[in-house]
């Protein structure tokens, strides 16, 4: 995969406000030479970290701070601290379904998690996520039921562990994942407000990026207008302007 190319096309045409950012699933020993955190982190955090600054991150077990995500990648966690943030919003017979059957990796099948910006890939992502609005979330869905044939996406609403349930289950049920961002993502600085999570599996990612591709060369993208123009950053919505070049 192209990695920058396909990044360059997603900013342009989809005006995307962040770096999609590239996930790698390691069941052996991760190569070394990757940076790691310092500090325990968050998955979410560790994204916000990747897109904002186009570092590459490699996490471990010991790297994860966040229980939750420990519990749905399959690594040592602690089921107290997991009951408790799942039940935060949850009544206690819900809590208890959800921790049942929430989608999550097999214990000990996964070794160490790389993230990195799509246009930096050099190894074989498993999971790609993007930070998108409303608009950028629609166009890239669509072009995936189009690739696919389908009349229609379910979509699903956690209460919590947005991002890392989001890249698990793109995973194991090898589609598109559309996910509201956790109740705390914006006062914690991890998310704007009005931004989501998507999640792709990498085939799936490859079947949106063909259509994708297909649609810009063709000019079919809403959100082009040719050339870049003075003030469609900001205007480009507005049906009272029109962008003309002379």
């Amino acid at each position: 995969m192209e990695g920058r190319r396909i990044a360059e096309l997603l900013l342009s045409t989809l005006r995307l406000y962040h770096d999609p950012v590239a996930v790698t699933f390691f069941s052996e020993d991760p190569p070394s030479g990757f940076p790691r955190s310092k500090k325990r982190l968050s998955l979410c955090q560790v994204v916000a970290h990747v897109r904002e600054t186009g570092e590459p991150v490699l996490v471990l077990p010991e790297d994860l701070h966040c229980q939750t995500a420990a519990f749905l990648c399959g690594w040592p966690f602690q089921e107290e601290k997991v009951r408790r943030v799942l039940g935060k919003f949850l009544r206690p017979e819900a809590a208890e379904i959800l921790y049942q059957k929430r989608s999550r990796l097999p214990q000990g099948t996964l070794q160490g998690l790389l993230f990195e910006p799509l246009a930096q890939i050099k190894n074989h992502p498993a999971v790609f996520l993007l930070i998108v609005d409303a608009l950028q979330a629609t166009h890239l869905l669509n072009f995936y039921l189009y690739a696919e044939g389908l009349p229609e996406l379910s979509l699903i609403h956690y209460s919590g562990a947005a991002l890392c349930g989001t890249m698990v289950k793109a995973y194991l049920e090898d589609r598109p994942v559309l996910s509201l961002p956790c109740s705390g993502a914006f006062s914690s600085g991890k998310l704007e407000r009005g931004e989501l999570i998507l999640g792709f599996s990498a085939r799936a990612f490859k079947k949106v990026i063909t259509v994708l591709e297909e649609r810009a060369s063709e000019g079919r993208v809403s959100f082009l207008g040719g050339a870049h123009l003075v003030g469609e950053d900001i205007c480009r919505n507005c049906p009272l302007i029109a962008f003309e070049k002379k």
